[in-house]
């Protein structure tokens, strides 16, 4: 009889021990899922940052050929030479 005691003690503590390794995991799988998503939400948000970017160097280049076409024609017109541009 002591035995069979034994045995239910063992059973419910290895319950006690499954039912702790169950909540941790479930506690781990939605720490997983939260990661997801933030890692979702800043990967989309570097892809918006990254376009943001891109327009930006694109606009910064248009400037940079509106400045330098400026500046060749007030050099034409201060040296009343015209200046062949090279077009790249």
């Amino acid at each position: 009889m002591p035995k069979n005691t034994n045995n239910k003690v063992e059973i419910l503590e290895t319950k006690i021990i499954l039912e702790k390794y169950k909540e941790n995991i479930e506690s781990i799988q939605k720490s997983l899922n939260q990661l997801e998503l933030e890692v979702s939400n800043l990967h989309s948000e570097g892809l918006v940052e990254l376009e943001k970017l891109a327009d930006e160097l694109n606009m910064l280049q248009l400037l940079s050929t509106s400045i330098k076409f400026k500046a060749n024609t007030l050099m034409c017109n201060n040296n009343k030479t015209i200046v062949t541009l090279i077009t790249e």
